[in-house]
């Protein structure tokens, strides 16, 4: 079977510069990732283990201009929100290690799914980076992106390791953080989770509150009614006691340690 895991979150950002230093002020450590060329967007990637969040930008206006939701749904959302002004979480990416397997197995089930493509893009130090990747051409519910879906070369244990001697994965100041949960705000929360179950092939459980929860490898998709319809917040845990039960804000982007 297909192992699924939540490789990475993205977060749409206008000033990228200004949302490190909010981050790096807490302890948290974000390192520029490089450019997409063929989007005309920039990065910067904060890991924790091999789950990383990936603050996304626009580098470059009149390429992110044209770009079609059709080129790269979860880009085209974040490009956006960059010419909105809007800061907020994006969707999640979901990491396979089988993506021609997972990418037919949802093409059946009638998702509305891209072609898979060879993704890339070049380091700070001009290395390139890639991978594969499909997007999903269609909404969860209004306004609600589904997650993409992505492969790396090599394992978790060689992609861990190599990540560790690049300095990408360290210790952040701030603690042994880990991402644990994404809490989706939306106005159906039994009719998403289900959708959300489906692509996973995971069950969804109910906590003593009601709230639904898809779990996965460890870490947790909650879902709780409201009028947002999107992914509102992240919870992490190891936070040290500078940063412990505290919330960084920055816009609408909501950690909560």
């Amino acid at each position: 079977m297909v192992e699924l895991n939540w490789d990475h979150t993205m977060v749409n950002i206008t000033d990228l510069n200004a949302a490190v230093k909010v981050l790096k002020e807490k302890g948290i450590i974000f390192k520029p990732g490089g450019e997409h060329k063929r989007w005309g967007t920039g990065n910067a990637l904060g890991y924790f283990g091999l789950n990383y969040i990936e603050l996304i930008t626009v580098s470059n206006e009149k390429s992110a201009r044209k770009v079609k939701r059709t080129d790269g749904s979860a880009v085209y959302d974040a490009i956006q929100d960059y010419f909105s002004g809007v800061q907020r979480l994006n969707t999640i990416a979901i990491r396979s290690d089988n993506i021609e397997e997972t990418h037919q197995r949802l093409k059946e089930e009638n998702v509305l799914v891209g072609d898979i493509e060879e993704g890339q893009r070049l380091d700070p130090r001009g290395k390139l980076i890639s991978w594969k990747i499909f997007f999903v051409n269609d909404y969860l519910a209004p306004g609600l992106p589904y997650p993409f879906f992505i492969q790396w070369a090599g394992n978790d244990e060689s992609r861990f390791t190599k990540l560790t001697k690049q300095g990408l994965i360290v210790e952040h100041q701030a603690g042994a953080l880990k991402v644990v949960t994404a809490n989706f705000e939306v106005a159906e929360p039994q009719n998403v989770a289900a959708k959300w179950s489906k692509l996973l092939q995971q069950p969804i459980k109910t906590t003593k509150n009601g709230t639904l929860v898809i779990e996965l490898n460890g870490r947790q998709l909650k879902f709780t009614q409201g009028s947002q319809n999107h992914l509102v917040s992240l919870d992490f845990t190891g936070a040290n006691e500078t940063l412990q039960n505290q919330v960084v804000k920055i816009d609408k982007v909501l950690f909560n340690f």
